[in-house]
């Protein structure tokens, strides 16, 4: 057993490591595999020395850890659920919800939320987008005005194209974008099919905001993303979920 822990230590740093190679810890998220990785040390050592731990707090421990394995794979249920839901053809609207831009170059995440738009408006010529973003501290443009950029260069339609570029987060993106969709549909909201589009490990967080947000028939569509960032996407993903729901988001 002790093995065991220390093998899954020994892995959770190395996949730390491997994060910081690919990104250079744009965010401060990816240090949670440290902590992962010396609670299993710290286990693992415990076993092998033959530490002994007061009954009362193995209990304890067992019962947190119990309970948070078994929300953290309803959520993860929940999230993978959403990413292989079936695309809706036809909607009346997609939204792109923005991601980083690195001055004025879209950042990897973003790059695959605007192919997986631009193909979804080529295949729905009727269709229009939201393209909701703001600028960054970082960014020399909104993240909105990047993806207009991008969508107009693969041959996208100016006029299919509304910009919401003053969201800092999700739940901006919906708030700031119901009237841009009001304005130019000149319909009550409950009338419209709606889509969002972000990465896969986002697509259940975003389409519960705009359910709750926008109170119409709301569809994920899925982008892509790194495969190997993601572990790290759907663990940082559960607890972005749990921070929606304690403030009334989902």
């Amino acid at each position: 057993m002790a093995g065991i822990c220390f093998l899954l230590g020994f892995i959770s740093v190395l996949y730390f490591l491997g994060i910081w190679r690919m990104t250079g810890l744009s965010s401060k998220f990816p240090l949670v595999w440290l902590l992962i990785g010396g609670g299993f040390f710290l286990a693992g050592s415990c076993i092998y020395f033959g530490i002994e731990i007061p009954v009362w707090l193995s209990v304890l421990t067992g019962i947190f850890v119990g309970g948070f394995l078994l929300l953290l794979a309803f959520t993860e249920y929940l999230i993978i659920s959403a990413m292989r839901q079936e695309e809706v053809k036809n909607l009346d609207y997609i939204v792109v919800l923005g991601a980083q831009v690195n001055g004025r170059i879209p950042s990897k995440s973003l790059q695959y939320r605007i192919d997986r738009a631009e193909k979804y408006l080529r295949e729905n010529e009727k269709t229009k987008t939201v393209l909701s973003g703001g600028k960054g501290e970082d960014e020399e443009i909104s993240e909105a005005q990047c993806m207009a950029e991008e969508l107009e260069r693969k041959g996208v339609a100016s006029g299919r194209m509304l910009l919401e570029a003053k969201s800092r987060n999700t739940e901006q993106n919906i708030a700031f974008t119901v009237p841009i969709i009001q304005q130019d549909s000149k319909k009550v909201l409950k009338e419209l099919k709606i889509g969002i589009v972000t990465n896969g490990f986002h697509v259940y967080r975003g389409s519960r905001i705009a359910q709750k947000k926008m109170q119409c028939k709301v569809y994920g569509i899925s982008a892509k993303n790194s495969r190997f960032l993601q572990a790290n996407y759907l663990l940082r993903e559960f607890f972005g979920v749990m921070k929606d729901r304690l403030v009334g988001n989902l």
